[in-house]
């Protein structure tokens, strides 16, 4: 038996097995809306005989009619009527679901979660964010400073969806990215004898009481292509942060080795900065969990990083 075949008596052979489509009940609506075939057409931008086989063949399939028809008015008959309520139900799910697709698309609707190490806190994430801004006002961020033994964490438990660090994170469920490298600088208080070097090498620090890191950080590592073959005397005080060692500078308790990154403007002019030589950079990773797909929210924080760091600390 044909799809469409219907019973002497004018019923669908298998109305159980056959139920209206998508295209049917929009069709139905528009008529409701229009209150015409011709109306309806407009609306749906179709010809009037399309939408007229596409009604008959919905009352066939039903086995009852839709509207009563005198001349060229429709009226709908009751059961029209009460298939009309339940149809707009549907159709106001439908809008809303498309309200939220375009709200994500083009407001970045949503919470983005922001994990990073503190000295990527002090500016770099709130550049970003700024860059973001104007695709994102209906957005919300919560940003957390947090030490490089806790990120992984952080994304295990899906309290996270992107971060910042220096090193990337080991663990077969996070994927990092590089997104740059960001040079190391040297930070000492005005006054120091360090201050008024135009060039801090490694062989300033074989007396000096300076800001170190404990072995094993990010920046310890970072500053081996610094010091080479020199003997630092061991520093006076170990931080674990660089934003901590630029307070501890402020303070007067001696010069720092930090990234350009943790260098806020205020800052900049309380303490003296002077690049080193030989160079020494850290990176800039970026981490998100591969148990679940990083959110649009995520990766327009990531593209506007990326054009944060290219244009420098």
């Amino acid at each position: 038996m044909q799809d469409d075949a219907i019973t002497e008596a004018g019923t669908p052979a298998h109305p159980a097995a056959r139920p209206l489509n998508l295209r049917q009940i929009e069709v139905f609506r528009a008529i409701m809306m229009a209150g015409s075939i011709s109306g309806a057409g407009r609306l749906l931008h179709v010809s009037q005989p399309a939408v007229s086989r596409v009604l008959s063949l919905t009352e066939s399939r039903l086995g009852y009619p839709l509207f009563e028809r005198a001349k060229s008015r429709l009226t709908p008959t009751p059961e029209a009527l009460r298939l009309y309520a339940e149809v707009e139900q549907v159709y106001g799910g439908i809008q809303r679901v498309n309200d939220l697709a375009i709200a994500l698309g083009e407001a970045g609707a949503g919470v983005l979660r922001v994990v990073c190490s503190a000295s990527y806190g002090q500016r770099l994430v709130p550049r970003t964010l700024l860059a973001m801004r104007g695709r994102t006002e209906r957005s919300r961020v919560d940003y957390r400073s947090v030490t490089f033994d806790e990120l992984a964490g952080y994304f295990l438990t899906g309290r996270a969806d992107v971060g910042l660090s220096m090193s990337p994170p080991q663990h077969p469920h996070l994927n990092s990215v590089r997104l740059g490298t960001v040079p190391i600088v040297c930070i000492a208080p005005k006054g120091h004898p360090l201050a008024s070097h135009d060039i801090v090498h490694a062989d300033d620090f074989g007396s000096a009481q300076w800001i170190g890191y404990p072995t094993g950080t990010p920046l310890d590592h970072a500053l081996t292509a610094f010091f080479g073959d020199t003997q630092p005397c061991p520093a006076a005080v170990e931080v674990h942060s660089p934003v901590t060692a630029c307070a501890f500078v402020l303070q007067g308790l001696g010069p720092a080795l930090v990234d350009r990154w943790c260098i806020t403007p205020e800052l900049a002019e309380r303490v003296a900065i002077r690049p080193i030589h030989p160079d020494a950079h850290v990176e800039i990773w970026a981490t998100h969990s591969t148990l679940a797909p990083l959110p649009l929210l995520g990766r327009r924080f990531l593209d506007a990083a990326r054009c944060v760091i290219e244009q420098g600390a």
